[in-house]
């Protein structure tokens, strides 16, 4: 009996969800749409700035050297002579100023060290890619006369490079593409989790008691749990949809967008029956964790206004450990992240990613987030079941 009061209250409650456009955009069309435009947008915008720095650099040379020839021969190079090169720079009609002092080239001749000075303006892009075909023909030109004062004093250059070092990358093709893939999902996926319901359980709840249809189905002969178990399964419902959507968008954004992995195509052969396995129970673990926080904050709130100022903690909550874990390797991810609420969570997507579970941190991080969730669901369904909760004031 329970279990089909279960069902028809989540399938009502579902319909309803379904029929807010709101709750559709916010679910759907942000993470399938938005988010690969915004990717498609950033490489767009990175490409033609490279294709334009790379097609025309203009620089201003002062003073004369053998290296000036050298730095002509830039592919896109154009050499100005503005009248006032600094302000040209920081105005972006130049990208660098290179400047020779008197008697390079004869300190050169001497055997001895060369100054030169390039000028750039690091917030350029632009600049910053002058300043490194630069960087590239100096020492083009620097090995040619080193080569030369080599065969002067009748030494191979090989004198000068005793040691000849091979780096081997052990590195799987699956490990290469894991590794990238676990900077960018858990980020995604756990802020999905938290944003996909928020607009679901503060609608199920806060809203719902802002226009007292909530008193009206406390009043049914419904055990209040049941209620509350279909709430929280459609929020979960809705969390995960909006998870899978992300995971839809990225997978689009990494198949139209070149992996920028060292020598290794796209793989995903990281992925085991075992892993799999994590994978699943950590999303359900943590869309149950957010659902039941989600529809603990909408209980408190008074109205659907103040449910909405509530929900903003959330996405805050998902965002801090999915940041501080991104740049960590799982093996240098400390122990006690296995423990903290969501940070597990993101903790064990890590690992997924990189293709490889610990069986401890399994344990642990999937235990403590059922443990949190059980705290969780505990605390909704204690305030729920209050009158003064689920009723208008």
């Amino acid at each position: 009996m329970g279990r089909r009061v279960i069902w028809t209250v989540f399938q009502k409650e579902f319909l309803d969800l379904f029929r807010d456009r709101k709750t559709l955009l916010g679910t759907f069309l942000v993470p399938l749409v938005i988010i690969p435009f915004v990717f498609f947008l950033l490489g767009m915008s990175y490409s033609n700035v490279e294709k334009e720095a790379r097609a025309y650099v203009p620089i201003a040379i002062h003073g004369t050297s053998g290296l000036t020839a050298a730095l002509e021969k830039i592919p896109g190079a154009r050499i100005l002579e503005p009248e006032n090169a600094e302000q040209a720079l920081q105005a972006g009609m130049l990208r660098a100023i290179v400047t020779i002092p008197s008697g390079f080239d004869e300190t050169i001749a001497a055997g001895r060290t060369g100054a030169l000075t390039v000028a750039y303006d690091s917030t350029n892009q632009k600049s910053v890619y002058a300043r490194d075909v630069i960087e590239q023909t100096v020492k083009a030109y620097s090995q040619e006369i080193v080569a030369q004062r080599l065969q002067h004093a009748g030494l191979s250059p090989k004198a000068i490079e005793p040691i000849a070092s091979t780096y081997q990358n052990v590195a799987t093709e699956e490990r290469l593409s894991g590794g990238m893939l676990a900077g960018i999902i858990p980020l995604m996926l756990v802020v999905s989790l938290a944003s996909g319901g928020v607009a679901a359980a503060n609608d199920l709840v806060a809203g719902e008691k802002e226009r007292g249809t909530l008193e009206s189905l406390m009043t049914a002969p419904i055990a209040a749990n049941h209620i509350l178990t279909a709430k929280l399964l459609a929020v979960m419902v809705m969390s995960t949809m909006s998870a899978l959507a992300s995971l839809v968008s990225v997978s689009l954004v990494l198949s139209f967008g070149p992996l920028d992995t060292e020598g290794a195509g796209f793989s995903l052969g990281f992925f085991s029956p075992a892993t799999l396995l994590v994978l699943v129970l950590t999303i359900l673990l943590l869309a149950a964790m957010f659902a039941g926080l989600e529809l603990v904050l909408s209980t408190i709130a008074k109205s659907f206004k103040e449910g909405q100022t509530y929900m903003s903690g959330i996405i805050f909550v998902a965002m801090v450990p999915s940041y501080m874990l991104m740049p960590l390797n799982p093996v240098d991810i400390p122990f006690s992240y296995y423990v903290l609420p969501v940070f597990n969570g993101v903790a064990l997507c890590k690992e997924v990613f990189y293709g490889r579970v610990d069986p401890v941190h399994g344990l642990v991080g999937l235990g403590t987030s059922l443990l949190y969730v059980v705290v969780i669901i505990a605390w909704s369904s204690r305030l729920f079941r209050r009158e003064g909760a689920v009723v208008k004031n």
